[in-house]
């Protein structure tokens, strides 16, 4: 049995410490008493997997799943295996068994991500959305989710502290315009229309649910957050970064926020928020990562719009 992770989460589990260290060790142990336990068989490893390990498994039956163990974390704001118990399959893949105090879930098998599939950007834009509306039907009174005012405070103090922790500077004006942001949407969000929120639906965790391309996509990898709907939808801002490198920034924000507004009735403005604060928090967390490289399209896009955004 090859058990690989991918080199995110490896880099993942070393932030973590003696506890990372200690999952990755016990990793074997785990995969061997799931196998045993649902009366499954190794197939093989499955790349992907930001913060898990994925594997093909087989069922006596022959039917084929996927294996994931989850990666300790921080529970006050990520509540996955909850989030997928909760969604039943709708917008979300489904679920054959799971058991979240040991981290475990087997799964349907999906096909690939929608952002190898060839389609148009609005048209994978327009499939992710399609999905989510359908996850927020879920029942968001499951055990186990996580209050989406925790995910804020999260988020805040991210941008606030981790600059001076890794002894990194970004921009102050970008940082001190996602904090406002936040705040503004505290002082605005109405608990009472929470939904079951996924809290990272991009194009490499929104998966093929059909043989077909074109067909229906499912959602993987939830955050389990009963939050409100505009914060989803500011994840489709940050999404499809290369999309923003030769238009004028702030415009081509608006102009997705208000179609998805359009679509899911969710206001314009509380989209743009939450795609800002994403956009300036996935830059910050990048070079966290070590990605350094791959966070300047985050950082510059921040940059570019908090400019705009101060001026008007």
């Amino acid at each position: 049995m090859d058990i690989k992770l991918s080199d995110i989460t490896q880099r993942r589990a070393e932030m973590l410490g003696e506890v990372g260290q200690a999952w990755v060790k016990a990793l074997p142990d785990k995969v061997r008493q799931a196998l045993f336990d649902y009366g499954l068989t190794f197939v093989d490893s499955l790349p992907g997997g930001s913060a898990s390990y994925l594997a093909i498994v087989k069922e006596v039956s022959g039917a084929e799943r996927v294996l994931k163990v989850v990666m300790p974390t921080d529970l006050d704001v990520t509540a996955e295996i909850a989030g997928l118990q909760a969604a039943k399959g709708r917008g979300y893949v489904g679920v054959v068994e799971s058991d979240a105090a040991k981290g475990i879930a087997i799964m349907q098998q999906l096909g690939c991500p929608i952002a190898d599939s060839g389609l148009a950007i609005q048209t994978q834009i327009e499939r992710v959305t399609a999905a989510l509306q359908e996850s927020w039907q879920a029942d968001t009174a499951t055990q186990g989710l996580v209050c989406g005012e925790g995910k804020a405070d999260w988020l805040e103090n991210h941008i606030r502290h981790t600059p001076a922790k890794i002894g990194a500077r970004f921009n102050t004006q970008m940082m001190h315009l996602a904090v406002d942001h936040i705040d503004a949407r505290r002082g605005t969000w109405r608990k009472q229309d929470f939904v079951l929120v996924h809290g990272d639906a991009h194009e490499y965790n929104t998966l093929a649910a059909t043989s077909d391309p074109a067909g229906k996509y499912k959602l993987v990898d939830p955050d389990g957050l009963r939050f409100e709907a505009a914060y989803d939808l500011g994840i489709l801002l940050r999404n499809w970064i290369s999309a923003y490198r030769h238009v004028e920034p702030m415009k081509a924000l608006r102009n997705r926020a208000a179609w998805l507004s359009e679509q899911t009735g969710v206001a314009t403005q509380a989209i743009v928020s939450w795609g800002f604060v994403e956009i300036v928090s996935t830059g910050i967390h990048l070079v966290e990562l070590g990605y350094v490289d791959e966070a300047q399209d985050y950082l510059q896009l921040g940059e570019a719009v908090a400019t705009q955004m101060a001026s008007t």
